[in-house]
């Protein structure tokens, strides 16, 4: 089960790695987002590293392997959603040129950050090792900054209305939950 683990993982990781590089149109690719992909480059050999180096029980085992599935079908979901689109790389300077409120957008407003964090939660929960631990926090405060950026970005454009009446219907990094009946 850590073969498979790790293998899932590593797909998991290609497949994100590579989409990325076809999918976003950025100018430039940010300082942030360079520093990022060597963090991610590091943090990916230290989970190979721990998951060939340790045995590890199922029952973690088995929640990493469902959390990097739901972590690569959001991530596919909201790729598949934003396809005609031109999105930017994270951090980047120039505004976005349109809002979506499909897909996985519907319900989250950052699906490509919260896929990012809930990937490192799988390799974090099949390690348990805290080096791992710290690439999740390290990588979570990177999507959040990323995020609450982009918010900011958003709130200044000519979507700001329409996009303060979609923070009212849609959570940051997980559905917004409902309290009582509409």
């Amino acid at each position: 089960m850590n073969v498979l683990t790790l293998i899932v993982g590593l797909l998991c990781y290609v497949t994100m790695g590579a989409v990325l590089r076809t999918h976003f149109s950025s100018a430039i690719v940010p300082r942030e987002v360079r520093l990022t992909i060597v963090v991610s480059y590091l943090g990916i050999m230290a989970f190979v590293y721990l998951m060939l180096r340790d045995r590890h029980a199922l029952t973690p085992l088995a929640a990493a392997l469902t959390i990097f599935v739901v972590s690569l079908a959001l991530f596919l979901w909201a790729v598949r959603t934003t396809r005609s689109q031109r999105l930017k790389l994270a951090f980047d300077p120039e505004q976005a040129g349109f809002l979506t409120r499909a897909g996985p957008y519907k319900f989250i407003r950052h699906p490509f950050y919260a896929s990012y964090i809930l990937f490192w939660l799988a390799c974090t929960v099949a390690a348990l090792h805290p080096l791992i631990l710290i690439f999740l926090v390290a990588f979570s405060a990177a999507n959040l900054t990323a995020a609450y950026r982009e918010e900011e970005a958003f709130e200044k454009s000519p979507f700001g209305a329409e996009y303060r009446s979609y923070r009212k219907t849609a959570g940051l990094l997980w559905p917004r939950l409902r309290v009582g009946s509409d």
